[in-house]
């Protein structure tokens, strides 16, 4: 498979489109779903000190990337696995929830779309190997940032810190390397 991807980019690249279009879609839960988890835990933490009830009610119960299933938040109608398929049920549904017909926003496929192109002119631009796979994690990270960020002005730590020590690691081998070969 390896020697597919360095001999033919054009596959390589394709399959990277293909494969970014999923971790768009994951991209949006997180992008969703992170700045909740965190709130839920500084809330938790603040009402052990003040003991104070929250003003604005979260999601009760367990709550996380994986969990609960993605819903329709008019509607509440869990979205099924074939619902979900990166920006091909977007256009298939015609932008609405198949359960009660309320707009989804186009910012969903949108950002599956901006994962995609992004990941393939990274694969494009450094043909394929490690030093791709990881720039193209750090693509997908400065995504889920960016939109977090847009939205709640806050950047979350359990995104940056991993990136850091990532981005050291990568120096690392990039200096060993050219140490290596002189």
């Amino acid at each position: 498979m390896a020697e597919l991807f360095t001999e033919s980019p054009a596959v390589f690249i394709a399959i990277v489109f293909a494969f970014a279009l999923l971790i768009g879609s994951f991209l949006n839960v997180v992008i969703f779903r992170l700045p909740i988890m965190m709130e839920r835990e500084w809330r938790s933490q603040a009402e052990e000190i003040l003991k104070t009830e929250p003003a604005t009610p979260l999601p009760e119960g367990r709550f996380n990337l994986v969990v609960p299933r993605s819903r329709c938040p008019s509607c509440g109608a869990a979205i099924k696995a074939w619902q979900n398929i990166p920006v091909f049920s977007y256009l298939l549904l015609g932008a609405q929830c198949a359960n009660c017909r309320s707009k989804i926003s186009l910012r969903y496929p949108l950002i599956e779309l901006l994962a995609a192109a992004l990941a393939a002119v990274t694969a494009w631009t450094f043909g394929f190997g490690w030093e791709a796979l990881a720039a193209i994690v750090l693509t997908f990270a400065l995504i889920a940032i960016s939109l977090i960020d847009y939205d709640h002005q806050i950047i979350p730590d359990s995104i940056v810190l991993p990136l850091l020590w990532i981005g050291l690691l990568m120096l690392a081998a990039l200096i060993a390397r050219r140490h290596l070969n002189g």
